[in-house]
């Protein structure tokens, strides 16, 4: 089968909540997309303990956080290295996520923080995975993540990843759930970081949008059954209107939660390595202060039209001179 995508729509060049616990009509969503998650095997997702797949142990405000962190398996020469907080789906932190986050700590040589943060538990049983995704409240999710990003800048982190990290670089990057958190925490908490979202609950408000002073890269299914494409089109909308600099992308052909493990992405398999590559390269420009393709796309356009109205311009000065002729 053919892949194929939609284009962005919009682009928005700008400065550098609605909560996901609802009432009947979000459990119906979640149910209905749950269906997507079925082709995933348990012992894919649940075959290691959080206490195994945790190697650290954060000190929290409120409680010890556990995590994984992942550090390139080649380290740089040069560093400090930047940040990419990696947000699981709604099953809670699992050998999928891990395996993830080592491959973006490869790819964009980062450390890349995967938190708990259902606070200690992790499902393959559906029912229990829409529970833990409603009963989550966002204010705590963002003060789990802020001790985490004070853990990444202190001396601790350097102690125990043995290299440093760059507070002033971060990227938050979430699937599904996950996805909806992300870019809910950085725009309630952490405005200066960029947000990645795959097939998350996006936000529809340009002014919950304005606060962020960061790039948004989003990849979607064009199939996706709980978030339709209207409201994809209704979150670019949104983006632009903010003023925010962003990416959009939907892939025909894909539901939700389409990247399932990091298999697809050594495999090329489409469209997971068209929305994998749309990411890193997203945040290596982002971690690298380089400007965006969105910028560079931006420019271009602005550049074509220029020349259109140039032209248009002398088509209608000879028209007006055969006129008076």
């Amino acid at each position: 089968m053919l892949w194929l995508h939609l284009a962005t729509a919009s682009i928005a060049l700008g400065p550098a909540s609605r909560s996901f616990v609802g009432g009947a009509a979000s459990a119906w969503t979640a149910a209905v997309s749950a269906a997507h998650h079925l082709r995933e095997s348990p012992s894919a997702l649940r075959s290691s303990t959080l206490e195994d797949l945790a190697n650290v142990k954060i000190s929290g405000s409120e409680s010890e956080i556990l995590a994984h962190v992942a550090l390139p398996s080649e380290p740089p020469v040069t560093g400090p290295l930047p940040i990419l907080i990696l947000l699981h789906e709604f099953f809670g932190l699992s050998e999928s996520i891990v395996a993830k986050a080592q491959l973006f700590a490869d790819d964009l040589e980062c450390i890349v923080i995967a938190p708990d943060t259902f606070r200690g538990v992790s499902t393959s049983f559906i029912p229990k995975a829409i529970w833990l995704a409603l009963s989550t409240p966002q204010d705590r999710v963002n003060r789990d993540l802020d001790d985490v990003l004070a853990w990444a800048a202190s001396p601790e982190c350097g102690r125990v990843a043995g290299v440093m990290a760059d507070p002033k670089r971060v990227a938050v990057l979430g699937f599904c759930y996950g996805g909806g958190k992300a870019i809910r925490y950085t725009t309630q908490s952490r405005r200066d970081a960029a947000t990645v979202v795959w097939y998350g609950n996006p936000i529809v408000n340009s002014d919950e949008l304005k606060p962020l002073r960061a790039p948004v890269c989003a990849v979607f299914g064009a199939e996706d059954l709980q978030i339709p494409q209207p409201m994809v089109n209704k979150f670019r909308a949104a983006l632009e209107e903010a003023d925010i600099e962003h990416e959009v992308m939907s892939y025909y052909g894909a539901g939700h939660a389409f990247w399932s493990d990091v298999a697809q992405v050594e495999q090329e398999e489409m469209p997971v390595i068209a929305g994998y590559r749309l990411t890193t390269n997203f945040l290596r420009g982002y971690f690298q202060g380089k400007e965006s393709f969105a910028r560079k796309r931006a420019f271009l356009e602005y550049q074509l039209a220029q020349g259109q109205q140039a032209g248009d311009d002398i088509v209608a000065e000879e028209e007006e001179e055969e006129e008076e002729q």
